[in-house]
């Protein structure tokens, strides 16, 4: 007997992409920024502010995406309080073969570009097992916190906005 999913209404919460477990559940929002020169002070604004002026679904994770740095809470309530990231990664090592395979800049690359970049990214972290923090050190963080295991055959989503 086939497990129905019955997935969270997400269209038009203003969240770039939604990784939803085997249950239907969110287990992550994720934002891309193609902006350069951010720090954990601006990441903790962007996220507070996302929190306090959109309506966004309860979620496991809550990651802001940037070619330079990705930035992440642990969270199953979204309060908008202004917190520092409670893990980051190194974009520029992580993303670096899609920035290659896709023959884009990190310099330059618009933000069109970047949030396809991202979903590939996210899509092969949730779909290949042998996608660990052994095989690309730069996903310890990830690990560390949990995220890596919770995007296993997680169903990845770029949400439509209008």
């Amino acid at each position: 007997m086939a497990v129905r999913r019955k997935l969270v209404q997400t269209q038009n919460i203003g969240i770039d992409f939604i990784a939803y477990g085997a249950d239907g559940s969110i287990v992550l929002l994720a934002e891309a920024k193609s902006r350069r020169g951010t720090s954990d002070v601006w990441a903790a604004k962007l996220r507070r502010n996302m929190l306090a002026h959109g309506d966004l679904p309860r979620a496991k994770y809550f990651l802001i995406a940037t070619p330079e740095r990705m930035y992440g809470w642990k969270h199953d309530n979204l309060n908008s309080d202004e917190v520092p990231p409670e893990f980051t990664i190194d974009a520029r090592k992580a993303l670096a073969p899609y920035f290659a395979k896709f023959d884009q800049d990190p310099e330059r690359i618009v933000p069109e570009a970047f949030d396809l970049l991202v979903l590939a990214w996210l899509t092969d972290v949730a779909r290949s097992a042998e996608y660990t923090e052994a095989l690309d050190p730069s996903l310890q963080s990830l690990s560390d916190s949990g995220l890596l295991s919770s995007l296993r055959q997680a169903h990845i989503k770029m949400n439509a906005t209008e």
